[in-house]
């Protein structure tokens, strides 16, 4: 090209293509994204695959904090003992406050001490001293008796004196046959199984039958209702004697007949009928120790006048 003057220039014109801002970057930051998102998927398969273990986890800390029986639940036993105690199946944790309480106690603090079955350096087992903790032991044997079909057949109540257990008849269902002390295989059941629940537990206990006012039919020998509440009390204790319940545990079997009606108004209903146990506290058992026992101060009348006698006498 000529401009004026003659002059000639060459002219070079440059031609560059336009390009986007961030093109700098390149396409790296894709593969990080697609990675990224490749591992955020993995991540939701596997929690997806451990869910259903992580809800029955819950539900096993759920069970914890509703009863206070297994340790770290928010009852009376709170702790972090790690020894299990093995109720007919039910684990329960002891927390070492309450098995310190144990260890310090002695049969003179307390009647009801002693190791095992009265043995030696046999383990030891949880003492319930106050009614409130059997609270706990009774929605144990509650979830016993609906594992068993037997709603209908016990009732736990918690009375200042301890754990009163009754044990009835059902309208389909009768604990005995009619006048006699034959057990029914499912009450027999249901004794055994509860017989494992009380054999965990240092606690003693009271064994007692009841019969309705209707008077005992064929009399022999002047055989009746008192003699029938006796012999039904005495079958429930071997039966949780034979199925594992210490010797030592049975302080008392007694016959009440129809002396203590569950329906006072209705004596000859067959609702009064039943087996009770009575899961003693250690005030009760001492209460106890001190009516039957030698541990009282009395006076003793004899031939040559009275005399107070003493414990330590």
């Amino acid at each position: 090209m000529k401009k004026r003057g003659g002059e000639e220039h060459e002219i070079i014109i440059k031609r560059r293509g336009k390009k986007g801002g961030h093109d700098e970057h390149g396409g790296a930051w894709k593969v990080a994204f697609a990675d990224f998102t490749m591992a955020m998927m993995a991540l939701f398969m596997v929690l997806w695959i451990i869910q259903p273990q992580t809800q029955d986890q819950s539900r096993a800390n759920a069970d914890m904090m509703n009863n206070p029986l297994v340790d770290g639940g928010a009852g009376i036993f709170d702790g972090t003992s790690t020894t299990p105690l093995d109720l007919d199946g039910i684990p329960v944790q002891v927390s070492p406050r309450q098995d310190r309480l144990n260890q310090a106690r002695t049969p003179q603090e307390d009647p009801g001490a002693e190791q095992g079955d009265g043995q030696p350096g046999a383990a030891r087992r949880p003492h319930y001293a106050e009614p409130l903790q059997m609270q706990e032991l009774a929605q144990l044997m509650e979830a016993l008796a609906l594992q068993l079909d037997a709603e209908a057949n016990i009732e736990v109540q918690v009375v200042p004196q301890g754990l009163r257990i009754l044990i009835k008849d059902d309208a389909q269902r009768f604990m005995f046959a009619r006048g006699s002390a034959r057990l029914d295989p499912h009450f027999e059941t249901l004794l055994k199984r509860l017989a494992g629940i009380l054999a965990k537990v240092d606690n003693h206990l009271i064994v007692s039958g009841h019969t309705d006012a209707t008077p005992y039919r064929g009399i022999v020998g002047g055989y009746n209702n008192w003699n029938l509440s006796g012999d039904r009390a005495l079958r429930a204790r071997n039966v949780l004697v034979e199925a594992g319940l210490p010797t030592r545990a049975v302080l008392q079997v007694t016959a009440q007949a129809d002396g203590m009606p569950l329906l006072p108004d209705d004596p000859e209903n067959g609702a009064n009928r039943r087996i009770e146990l009575l899961l003693l506290t250690s005030q009760a058992e001492g209460l106890y120790r001190e009516l039957f026992g030698d541990t009282q101060v009395r006076v003793e009348y004899r031939a040559e006048g009275a005399r107070l006698s003493t414990p330590e006498s």
